[in-house]
Formats: structure tokens, sequence, C-alpha cells
């Protein structure tokens, strides 16, 4: 039985072309009022426009990538109820990772952590907005692979990809430096094993950042 038939591979060029899209918004490549074409896509990846298409297709469905204008595409602008419900959501999913992680902290991964927070602060140190927003992914996400959750953790990536392009906003209101403070005492809480600490220090950082980016899309409304 099943002996005509062809083994599947187990990555597809569309896949492939998928996670590099995915990586390149969740690095911070891609801002909020930048656009990219299919095109631009498929000569920087060197593929074919076919894998691109349908990888965008399913960024579009994740509400990650939205059409701007003609054949271009970019991130979607967060309305203030879509901002508000990532919040909370944010804030109860990212808890539950960063609590099972505490459970399963070890020396390699308390040392990886501190070094990415190194960066991070390096980087905000220097005025790099791409460069801290791509070690503020690395940071969170070393905490929320720790926690041992391959669904959780992909739940978490779904809903980063709608809210981490965001955070080229907080750079104009010199937010990178506080969110750095808050990063300092998660790891912190981390280490001693403090869960209930890290969980606040998670939210904080959470709900600060929502804060500045809802003030500086009401700015940007009134201009």
């Amino acid at each position: 039985m099943f002996e005509s038939v062809t083994p599947l591979k187990r990555e597809t060029l569309q896949t492939l072309v998928h996670q590099r899209l995915c990586d390149l918004i969740l690095q911070g490549e891609i801002a909020p009022g930048e656009s990219i074409t299919v095109g631009s896509i498929a000569k920087a990846l060197d593929v074919s426009p076919m894998p691109v298409r349908e990888a965008i297709s399913r960024l579009m469905a994740l509400g990650a990538l939205t059409v701007v204008s003609g054949r271009s595409i970019g991130v979607p602008r967060l309305g203030l109820q879509e901002l508000a419900d990532l919040r909370r959501v944010r804030s109860e999913v990212e808890a539950s990772a960063v609590r099972w992680a505490v459970q399963q902290r070890d020396a390699a991964f308390l040392a990886k952590l501190e070094e990415i927070l190194c960066s991070m602060e390096a980087a905000e140190k220097a005025g790099q907005v791409r460069e801290f927003i791509h070690a503020n992914y690395d940071f969170h996400f070393a905490i929320y692979r720790q926690a041992g959750s391959p669904l959780l953790l992909e739940i978490i990536g779904n809903i980063w990809l709608r809210i981490n392009p965001q955070f080229h906003l907080l750079q104009r209101h010199g937010h990178y430096r506080v969110s750095n403070r808050q990063h300092r005492a998660l790891f912190d809480a981390i280490s001693a094993g403090d869960e209930a600490v890290a969980v606040a220090a998670l939210r904080e950082d959470i709900g600060s950042a929502y804060e500045v980016i809802l003030e500086t899309l009401k700015d940007d409304s009134k201009d």
C-alpha cells in the first residue's frame, strides 16, 4: 500500500520564502509606511514571483501585510481597537511563556539572554533602530523558546508578525532606553527564579510600549 506515492519534500520553496519574509518582519526590516513589491522581493531572494505571491497571501491572511497601493505591499497600520486587543492577548499569552521559561532556566540560557540584552543596550546607545528591534525580538523569543512549547511559540510568533513592525514608532519618544530598563528587570527576575516579578516586568514592557505607540498614532492622525 502507498508504494507508488512520491514522498513530499520537507521544505518547499514557498515555505522557505514565507519563512524569510516572516524573518524580515520580525527582525524589523519592514517598517510602517515602507512598501515592497512582489518583484523586489523575488529579485532579492533570487526566486520566481509565484512563491513570493503565495507567501504574501499567507501573511496577508494573518494580518501581517496588506496592499498599500497598486502592486505595493506593506505593514498595515493598526487601529486603536486592534492595538488594544494585541496588548491584552500578549499580556496573557506571553506571561505563560515567561512562567514556563523561569521554571526551565539554566546557565546557558541565562548567559545567552544577557548577551542579547547587552546587544540591545548597545543598539539603543548608538541609535540603531533596526538593530535594536532585531535584538528585542531575539531577547523575547529566547525566553519564549525556553518555555519548551512549540505550539505556544507558534502562537506568539503569529502575534508578533502584527506588532513587531510597530516598534519602529517607539524610537520617536526615546522609549528604547525605558524598554531596556524593563528588559533588565525581566532578566534579573528570571535569573532569580521569581515568576511573579518576571511576569510583572514583562507586562510593564508590553503596557508602556502600547502607550507610546498609541500616542504616536494619535499624533500622526492629527497631521
